[in-house]
């Protein structure tokens, strides 16, 4: 592929042609269809070097040691703490109807609890007994929770290292598996100019699939739940096959933006996904018509987003201020977070510049974006003002295409976009007229002049009466009417 093709929907039509000639669906390794388990990392490690652009590569691999070191240090820390506290332990978990996989990425609350906004608010409203499990974020522990139930992984992680470390459970690749792979590496580095190694990728999926299965098998065994929730699928493929081996109903709860150019869920023509959940609770009728799943849509249920909805009503007598809030991503920081510098110096502009941190930025942007430092911009982590009250307060968000700006839309707030890799995860918004892009600073300036709010259909896009419709549908598929 030349320099000039750029663009998200180029790459992704490229390698669903990569996909093509090389039936890379139906090629199995050790016996496993391997392509659905790498599949997601693989067109990731393409968009990173692309969207990532001019950020040099040396200083890249010196935070990578750095945060290496650090992370190790969490590591062992972490796993002291859960060998003491077998309240944590998931493998000592009691009987439950229903298990919940809940997003350790939590957003801190106004009680000074850490939430999952994707499954706190759905248990503290179910009749029904459950646990929840997941694994620490950057090998730290958001607490105090607000789940009540809460294990973590980290013990599962610890034997999973333990078996590692002594070589255990090892995967062998044959000679011809080994070749093949490296055919695949080869051809794939030739056309997408980034490094790869399959041999290594896959070898290590499937190691740690062997390796992790069991302990999958023995929590359902002890929980003995009759529906499982998961936040975010793709990552998860072990535990959802442990799942589907003992027939358990997999229900995922959206929590981002789903488009055909997402891999993660993307599975146009002939493409499948043997570990993908059986059931998607989607935030609106928008996310279930705009992109082909491995499953039948009479299985994707609209049923919205009670986190999003319940924050609207908290925060509707706020009044707009003249203000511009600028929605950061890790992959697009560098360059949105100087456009909000730049922006922020032009004379009389009239609105107060605030950037929102990335809860992945927030250890780390003083050293990234230094020059935010003495810019006057107001810079949001998770201890300022929740996303929600920025987006009831704001009058303009900017952006490039994070869920949150679909959320901002929600909240009235009139919408422009970075003209960068990656913005064709908006075009449906770009071709309605919802949002405009800008090319830069002088670009922006003058659709700020210029902007106008729009018509947005909040229901098309995030179904109302959100805790309801989750209650409806639980209770018909419990009592076995989905």
């Amino acid at each position: 592929m030349s320099k000039s093709d750029l663009s998200l929907k180029t790459v992704y039509e490229e390698f669903l042609r990569f996909e093509d000639e090389y039936s890379l669906f139906n090629a199995k390794i050790d016996g496993v269809f391997f392509w659905e388990r790498v599949r997601f990392a693989v067109f990731r490690a393409i968009t990173i070097k692309l969207a990532e652009g001019k950020i040099k590569r040396k200083k890249r691999i010196e935070r990578k040691k750095e945060k290496k070191f650090v992370f190790y240090l969490r590591k062992v820390r972490n796993y002291l703490k859960v060998f003491f506290q077998f309240k944590l332990n998931p493998l000592l978990a009691k009987k439950q109807t229903i298990l919940v996989l809940s997003n350790s990425r939590r957003e801190l609350k106004e009680n000074g609890k850490w939430w999952d906004i994707y499954t706190d608010h759905i248990i503290n409203k179910m009749i029904y007994s459950s646990i929840s499990i997941e694994g620490d974020f950057e090998y730290n522990f958001r607490t105090p929770a607000e789940t009540k139930n809460l294990r973590y992984f980290t013990y599962i992680d610890l034997m999973v290292d333990f078996k590692r470390y002594l070589k255990i459970a090892k995967v062998n690749l044959t000679d011809e598996e080994i070749v093949y792979l490296r055919k695949i590496s080869q051809a794939f580095n030739s056309r997408f100019k980034r490094s790869i190694d399959l041999v290594e990728i896959v070898h290590n999926s499937l190691t740690v699939r062997k390796r992790i299965l069991p302990y999958y098998r023995k929590i359902l065994k002890k929980v003995q739940p009759q529906l499982i929730f998961i936040v975010c699928s793709y990552g998860k493929e072990n535990f959802i096959e442990a799942c589907k081996e003992k027939e358990i109903p997999v229900i995922e709860i959206q929590h981002s933006v789903v488009t055909r150019y997402h891999v993660g869920y993307s599975f146009e023509e002939y493409r499948t996904k043997k570990t993908f959940p059986d059931y998607i609770f989607a935030f609106g009728d928008y996310w279930k018509e705009n992109i082909t799943y491995p499953i039948e849509k009479d299985k994707i249920f609209s049923i919205g987003f009670p986190d999003l909805e319940i924050s609207r009503k908290k925060y509707e007598e706020i009044e707009k201020k003249k203000q511009i809030v600028f929605i950061s991503q890790p992959w697009v920081g560098t360059h949105l977070s100087k456009i909000a510098v730049e922006l922020n110096k032009v004379e009389n502009l009239a609105y107060k510049v605030i950037y929102k941190l990335h809860p992945k930025e927030v250890n780390t942007w003083k050293k990234e974006f230094p020059w935010l430092l003495k810019s006057g911009i107001e810079v949001v982590d998770h201890e300022g003002k929740g996303l929600y009250e920025l987006f009831a307060e704001s009058e303009i968000q900017v952006g490039v295409n994070s869920t949150a700006l679909f959320e901002g839309l929600f909240f009235g707030v009139k919408t422009l976009l970075f003209d960068y890799f990656g913005i064709d995860y908006m075009e449906e918004l770009l071709k309605s007229k919802v949002a405009e892009k800008f090319s830069d600073v002088d670009d922006l300036v003058k659709k700020i002049k210029k902007i106008k709010a729009t018509e947005f259909d909040t229901d098309y896009f995030f179904r109302s009466n959100s805790l309801k419709n989750v209650a409806t549908r639980l209770k018909k598929m419990i009592e076995g009417k989905a």
